[in-house]
């Protein structure tokens, strides 16, 4: 009875976005079809009959349900002797089942050379709220075959001093129109756990809009890495790199960019000073109408009453970051991880 046990799970988690129709004798039929199964053997394991399940059978079982199986299914634990035990080998893969949209590899081909690829990202540092630090990291985006993941580098602040680079690594999920990267920071156990963290990233892609082609804004929330480990979120903006990355080069610009610096320094350096009123509105956390700061009243649309929610005006951004990034390419006195003279500047 485990085999069927461990079948029909299998069945109810990923029949829909393997379009299973409805009925044993017509998930048999067409499995048998996908796989090269007999349908018999498939029906003898539906009804119980097949108590084990041969070597060969559990090989093509796994391969097929591995075409969207979250963790993916190793063909051994098709033979586990009970759904108990099955369910405990998964547990230890580390990984996560996840129920994913149908059109998901649809969605992941449509939108991959919009979303894929290396971005430099800039948000308020959640650590030093009162200082106005920025904190700029690394995301790297790619498609595994299976589902979308991401790397996305990280430094927390220690007194007054940046330790080392750390990494949340997690899927990439695509529903509807929204991106979510879901990200973990697990430390080794002989390391200091304090720095085991979540962070999630929500993106609205707008069918890999053109304008957003290069310039994404998104809200990352997370925890404090402070005692109280508050729960907080900030605007993010992803900016495309503009140069080829290869793997050796992608492990040094991790390294070599991830920074917390003033938010004054990191327009500066990254942008020039052309742009800052709206690099400053891009990054605020605070909701449309809320009172401003003189400087960013011109480029804010103006508010009968402050916004309930935290809302990203996502037209603006599209409008105008762009032409920033487009300027900021152009100007040869700006190094930038995004530009191509990064390399030579980091070689120094």
């Amino acid at each position: 009875m485990s085999a069927q046990a461990i079948l029909r799970l299998l069945i109810g988690e990923c029949g829909v976005a393997l379009r299973l129709p409805a009925g044993d004798n017509q998930i048999a039929a067409h499995i048998a079809q996908e796989t090269g199964l007999a349908q018999g053997t498939l029906l003898g394991i539906l009804n119980g009959s097949t108590a084990r399940i041969n070597e060969n059978t559990r090989k093509k079982l796994a391969d097929f349900f591995n075409r969207v199986a979250v963790p993916q299914i190793q063909s051994v634990w098709l033979s586990s002797r009970s759904i108990a035990e099955f369910k405990a080998q998964r547990a230890q893969s580390g990984v996560l089942p996840l129920t994913m949209p149908t059109d998901y590899r649809s969605q992941a081909a449509a939108l991959q050379n919009w979303l894929c690829g290396v971005h430099v990202a800039y948000r308020y540092s959640l650590d030093f709220i009162d200082t106005g630090d920025v904190a700029r990291e690394i995301i790297h985006i790619w498609d595994n075959e299976s589902v979308l993941q991401f790397r996305m580098s990280f430094v927390n602040p220690t007194g007054g001093d940046i330790g080392p680079v750390h990494y949340y690594e997690g899927p990439v999920l695509l529903v509807g129109r929204t991106a979510v990267l879901i990200g973990m920071n697990v430390e080794p156990k002989t390391a200091q756990r304090e720095y085991d963290r979540a962070r999630i990233l929500v993106i609205d892609h707008d069918n890999g809009g053109g304008d957003t082609q290069d310039c994404k804004i998104g809200l990352m929330t997370s925890t404090r890495p402070r005692r109280d480990h508050a729960p907080c979120t900030a605007s993010t903006i992803l900016l495309r790199a503009q140069w080829k990355v290869g793997q050796a080069s992608l492990d040094k610009l991790m390294t070599s960019a991830t920074v917390i610096r003033s938010l004054d320094e990191t327009i500066e350096k990254d942008f020039g000073t052309a742009h800052g009123g709206l690099i400053k509105l891009f990054l605020d956390n605070r909701p449309l109408g809320y009172p401003l700061e003189a400087d960013l009243e011109p480029h804010a649309k103006a508010r009968p009453r402050p916004d309930r929610v935290l809302r990203l005006d996502t037209e603006r951004f599209a409008t105008h970051m762009r032409h920033i990034l487009m300027d900021a390419v152009a100007n040869d006195a700006i190094y930038a991880p995004f530009k191509e003279n990064w390399v030579t500047q980091t070689r120094k």
